[in-house]
């Protein structure tokens, strides 16, 4: 018999967080044999090998140690290689074989949960407690952060809708990002088209919120002013085409910074005809901004891409047409810049000092000094 059966002892006793008292206990054997058993000085009795396995919900080889290339080979050749040419039934069948065969099998276990959820939804409570064991022992001890995450989403689509939070709290991987993809994926398969297309629409304007966000930071921004002007320019067209030609209220902060950077830029070239001209521009959005409400629900724009869905002012959040909010992680600005303390500022905005001294500049900074920041 192979050596390595005492170390699998202590190996999933451990995993189970338990003390060998705790083990034997469950076994009806006495501490003293774990001891022995996990120190090599001794083997369970043949007849207890099944019991210690299904105990620790592994296969008598994989206790004993002996199948483990033989296992990969059996998993590969008669369950990866064939389960997609099989009727759907058929494959619902095999993975249940196969998990039942291999249950720490993390690939085995995390197909059975898609094919579950995904192909047979009129089979979600006869199996959602299973689902929800291999979730739980999926989270406890695999590592592996997409089987995890794929875990997690199978679980949320058959759960009540009550739990999905709490499911999706055990990953850290659904702490913020990706929440708004989960419910996706359960109202399409159940059907419901409205909180679908809700949820959705929502969903569309976060991602386009990210990608945005990953514009915010760029060399070009405090390189040479031609080199700002030919970044901010395509920027500021990034945003024209995703608004549809129009300044829509939730998108104002972005297109502020936009003109403030592009003012800069021009400054910096010695245009002062541009300099000014977006320098008035960011005032004036400014100036619109700062007649809206704290918490003010703002209007994106593109209804066919963004529908209802609503930027909460200075709060990182949207909210939904159901009042639903979803959180608003790096993207576009909720918030106004201070525009005052951006043209006062003496670092980091050097090419306005071109026209610090001139009198339609200290007339515009008076006006942005009597604005109420919010």
């Amino acid at each position: 018999m192979d050596l390595l059966i005492g170390e699998r002892i202590k190996k999933y006793r451990k995993n189970k967080e338990l003390t060998q008292d705790a083990l034997a206990q469950a076994l009806s054997v006495s501490p003293q044999s774990i001891s022995k058993w996990e120190c090599g000085d001794g083997y369970p009795d043949i007849t207890l090998l099944p019991t210690i396995a299904n105990f620790f919900e592994v296969t008598v080889d994989e206790l004993i140690g002996n199948d483990e290339i033989s296992a990969k080979e059996d998993v590969q050749k008669n369950f990866f290689r064939v389960i997609n040419s099989l009727s759907l039934e058929d494959q619902l069948d095999l993975a249940l074989k196969y998990h039942k065969k291999y249950p720490r099998n993390w690939h085995i276990a995390t197909s059975l949960m898609h094919r579950i959820t995904r192909y047979h939804g009129n089979k979600e409570e006869e199996y959602r407690k299973l689902l929800a064991d291999i979730g739980q022992r999926i989270l406890k001890d695999c590592t592996d952060s997409t089987m995890r995450r794929s875990a997690v989403t199978a679980i949320c689509m058959v759960c009540d809708e009550e739990e999905i939070v709490a499911w999706l709290n055990k990953d850290t991987a659904f702490w913020y990002e990706g929440r708004h993809e989960i419910y996706e994926k359960r109202y399409k398969l159940s059907g419901e088209e409205e909180k679908y297309w809700e949820i959705r629409n929502a969903g569309n304007f976060l991602r386009t919120s990210a990608m945005i966000g990953r514009m915010h930071e760029h060399k070009s921004y405090m390189g040479k002013p031609e080199d700002a002007v030919a970044w901010n320019t395509m920027y500021l067209n990034v945003l024209t085409g995703i608004t549809q030609n129009s300044i829509p209220d939730g998108w104002i902060p972005e297109y502020t910074m936009q003109y403030i950077r592009l003012s800069a830029a021009y400054f910096g070239l010695g245009n002062k005809e541009n300099g000014y001209l977006y320098l008035e521009k960011a005032l004036e959005l400014c100036k619109r901004w700062q007649n809206f409400p704290e918490n003010a629900l703002l209007d994106l724009g593109n209804p066919l891409f963004f529908g209802e869905t609503k930027l909460i002012k200075n709060d990182w959040h949207v909210q939904l047409p159901n009042g639903e909010k979803l959180p608003l992680l790096l993207g576009i600005k909720n918030g106004i810049a201070n525009l005052a303390s951006i043209m006062e500022a003496e670092k980091g905005w050097e090419w306005f000092n071109n026209v610090r001294n001139e009198g339609r500049w200290s007339a515009m900074l008076s006006e942005a000094k009597a604005l109420t920041v919010q």
